[in-house]
């Protein structure tokens, strides 16, 4: 183990590309989260549009995480940005469980399944973005 840094010793799976892309996933959904709270709050869009804007926030997290993890992996962007968006997906479901108190449906495996997929094309997006 001497002379080891941890990249070396940590699998690629758990590796910084999908950390990073998580962590920019967060920050935009939290960020959107904040700023369309803010909008509701002080304009006149009903809260009736609370669901679309949601969806739009999510996929939007998704596409940039997956983007981002797959460009700073620089290889096999599918394989990156579907992990991301899987995970976000997961923990986002999760949370919106948590907070809510509802039952796991067949809605949310469909939402999960779209979010990994939207991954998957911003992986792909985001290795074939990089300078060659």
């Amino acid at each position: 183990m001497k002379g080891k840094s941890i990249s070396d010793i940590a699998p690629r799976f758990g590796g910084t590309p999908i950390l990073t892309g998580l962590l920019y996933a967060l920050i935009i959904a939290f960020g959107a989260v904040i700023l369309s709270a803010m909008t509701i709050t002080w304009t006149a869009i009903p809260e009736s549009k609370l669901p679309v804007i949601t969806y739009i926030i999510n996929v939007a997290a998704a596409l940039i995480g997956s983007f981002t993890a797959a460009r700073k992996a620089g290889e096999r962007g599918w394989y990156y940005g579907g992990i991301t968006g899987l995970i976000y997906s997961v923990l986002i479901t999760i949370l919106g469980l948590m907070l809510v108190s509802a039952a796991f449906t067949l809605h949310n495996v469909v939402q999960i399944a779209i979010l990994s997929a939207i991954g998957g094309l911003g992986g792909v997006i985001g290795v074939n973005s990089q300078a060659k």
